[in-house]
């Protein structure tokens, strides 16, 4: 701690550092396009992308959390509001012909990085695996297998019960703790269908 006091001024600097926009014309870090509002919170890199290049750098990653910055400071927004689809089934790198939406449209995904709203496609080519199939082929555990609105990550639940076991953490104080992760200012809460892993370790209160 001796050592670390000296240092405390340029830790903050750096900390409040990260809070603002570096470059005064914006420019993309990928093409150059002077309009670079976007950054990522999950990626190692703190550089800002413009609209098509965010959306580019996240197909394999669509879960991540973005923000635009704004008005002096870098409001949250999704990948799904900039248009990001998710699209199930194995297509080997090529774009799926026949995509078919989830449900109205309104899907929730519970990763380890919280709960994010989707855009979310199936794939309805002839011969297509059944829906709950294209989850689990992508690494989803859906909450239901008829026209789930809601999954988890495989990662997420191997995050859970790994907590179980070490800390006795219950379903309901894991996920809530996503959503604080999500939204820490509880104003638009996310309502979602905690998938049967979650729900058969659920703490009743």
């Amino acid at each position: 701690m001796h050592a670390w006091i000296p240092e405390r001024p340029h830790y903050l600097d750096e900390l409040i550092r990260l809070e603002v926009c570096r470059r005064a014309n914006y420019a993309c870090h990928a093409c150059g396009d002077l309009n670079a509002p976007y950054r990522c919170e999950d990626c190692f890199s703190v550089d800002l992308f413009c609209h098509s290049c965010i959306i580019q750098l996240h197909q394999n990653v669509p879960l991540h959390r973005v923000k635009q910055w704004q008005a002096g400071y870098f409001h949250h927004t999704t990948l799904k509001h900039l248009g990001l689809h998710i699209q199930l089934g194995d297509h080997t790198g090529e774009p799926c012909r026949n995509p078919k939406p989830a449900q109205d449209n309104d899907f929730v995904v519970i990763n380890v990085h919280g709960i994010h709203e989707v855009t979310l496609d199936f794939c309805d080519c002839t011969n297509a695996p059944s829906h709950y199939r294209q989850f689990l082929h992508g690494r989803l555990f859906p909450a239901t297998s008829t026209d789930p609105r809601t999954a988890a990550t495989f990662a997420v639940l191997e995050q859970f019960h790994l907590l179980l076991f070490e800390s006795k953490v219950s379903a309901y104080e894991f996920y809530h703790c996503l959503a604080r992760r999500s939204d820490n200012t509880g104003v638009k809460p996310i309502k979602v269908t905690l998938v049967p892993y979650f729900s058969q370790h659920q703490t009743r209160y």
